[in-house]
């Protein structure tokens, strides 16, 4: 009987043990459907506070009210009072069956207490929490107030990193071309705040860039007008000195000794080349260029009359020449219009083969540089080298220099940037220069080449600062070297 007694306490107890488990289910249910519909109740009041904000604007306070809870609430406190009443029983049970065995009731009661124990704290537990949830559910709920002003703009930050430097603008135009004539001197010209420098003599301008040849030019005679103060502060001097010749380069040979070879000294783009052979002859030939010439491939020109020497310049689009048998005249020809004009020389040496330059057998020797035409002579008073200018407009003579060189020292001669060049006889190397734009020598030396057979020709051109040369049959250059270069 006992153990019989025994077995139904411990099946009493299990089903016991299962209702507090389904009860505790139940109770975490409640809990959470209170508490969801909590949540949910909370945002509708707040969208009705914020519809009614105009007309209330008073703080709302949403309570919870969840009648499903309470009466959840209620039927678990009467399931709680029939486990009591059973509990009473099985209490009456256990003193019915104390006889069963003393220490099997002590072990079934001291488990007894234990579950109802742990049931009131999961009860005081559970109230708890649902008193927490309503006295969250009561916690005042505020709108959004209105939009405030727009505050103070701040202070400027710290400036950045100057960025990188711009691309390169464009090369500007090149500047119009402009004839331009001086009536102050023939030996300056003015400065300009212009893209490009006047030439006096008005025969075309001088880009202004640095590869110009009359850059160094310029700043020499800069400080020589500002130092001498004989003309205005603005001019601007054509004057430079020759240190030497370099880099010689030939270009053909030709089948005489004697003869003249040119380009146009004035018109920068005309490559064309002008060959006068021997020291007299009245036609002319005509290359397109420098390799038509290495080709002897030409036009003629007759130049109507006869020329005499080896001293001939073409200049412009005009070849100047001293006439033959005719014993003080200077004739310019017009390859454009084939014209002939004539330009007398008075008290100019030309009689019984007394040559200016006696190894080119030359009586009038014509060149140009930076500061236009020149003539050079010999006068019939002293027999003095001497120098004139030339007016390309009118064709006529602006002035006369007297070097006081006496010619017959003389093998050949040339004029660079307003300097007269004069060869020794043998024209090997330069022993005279004189400086046509101050009127004085000036002590200037350098070699020319080694001795050897006639030098029929020197003839300097502004247009790229080289020296043409007829040496012997050879057509050669050579690289004016200034001292203003270095």
């Amino acid at each position: 009987m006992n153990s019989i007694g025994l077995l139904v306490l411990l099946v009493q107890q299990n089903q016991q043990c299962a209702r507090l488990e389904q009860t505790e289910a139940r109770l975490m249910e409640v809990e959470q459907s209170s508490v969801v519909e909590f949540l949910q109740e909370v945002p509708r009041g707040a969208a009705g506070l914020r519809a009614s904000v105009g007309e209330q604007p008073q703080y709302q306070y949403q309570y919870s009210r969840n009648k499903r809870s309470k009466e959840e609430e209620k039927e678990l406190q009467q399931e709680l009072q029939e486990i009591r009443q059973e509990e009473g029983k099985e209490i009456s049970e256990q003193e019915a069956s104390q006889e069963v065995g003393e220490e099997t009731e002590k072990r079934t009661k001291h488990e007894k207490h234990k579950q109802r124990h742990s049931q009131h704290y999961h009860k005081a537990q559970v109230q708890d929490d649902m008193m927490m949830m309503m006295t969250y559910s009561m916690v005042p709920v505020s709108l959004p107030g209105a939009d405030g002003l727009p505050g103070h703009n701040g202070t400027d930050g710290i400036p950045g990193l100057n960025g990188l430097p711009g691309a390169d603008g464009k090369r500007g135009r090149k500047g119009k071309e402009l004839v331009l004539s001086l009536s102050i001197h023939p030996y300056f010209v003015l400065r300009q705040s212009w893209p490009f420098k006047h030439r006096s003599t008005g025969l075309h301008a001088i880009p202004n860039d640095e590869t110009s040849p009359v850059k160094e030019t310029e700043k020499v005679h800069e400080k020589t007008a500002k130092r001498n103060g004989t003309f205005p502060q603005e001019a601007v001097f054509m004057y430079c000195l020759i240190k030497s010749l370099i880099n010689p380069r030939n270009v053909t040979k030709m089948k005489t000794t004697f003869g003249t070879w040119m380009k146009d000294t004035a018109q920068l783009n005309d490559e064309r080349i002008w060959v006068a052979d021997h020291f007299s002859g009245r036609m002319l030939k005509e290359y397109k260029s420098i390799s038509f010439f290495q080709k002897n491939s030409s036009d003629t020109i007759d130049v109507i009359k006869y020329y005499q020497g080896c001293g001939h310049i073409v200049h412009n689009g005009f070849f100047y020449y001293h006439a033959a048998a005719s014993c003080l005249c200077v004739h310019r020809f017009d390859f454009s219009t084939k014209r002939l004009q004539t330009l007398t020389i008075e008290n100019s040496l030309y009689n019984n083969l007394a040559y200016l330059l006696p190894n080119s057998k030359t009586y009038f020797k014509l060149a140009a540089d930076e500061n236009g035409l020149w003539l050079i002579f010999a006068s019939n008073v002293d027999e003095s080298i001497m120098v004139a200018q030339l007016d390309q407009k009118t064709f006529s003579v602006t002035s006369y220099v007297n070097t006081t060189y006496p010619r017959i020292k003389a093998g050949n001669a040339f004029i660079a940037c307003g300097v007269l060049y004069v060869t020794d006889t043998k024209d090997t190397r330069v022993t005279f220069a004189f400086d046509l734009l101050k009127g004085k020598p000036v002590n200037v030396t350098f070699d020319l080449r080694s001795a050897g057979e006639v030098l029929a020709m020197l003839s300097y051109s502004p247009k790229d600062r080289h020296l043409y040369v007829w040496d012997h049959s050879y057509v050669r250059l050579y690289v004016v070297h200034f001292i203003s270069d270095e």
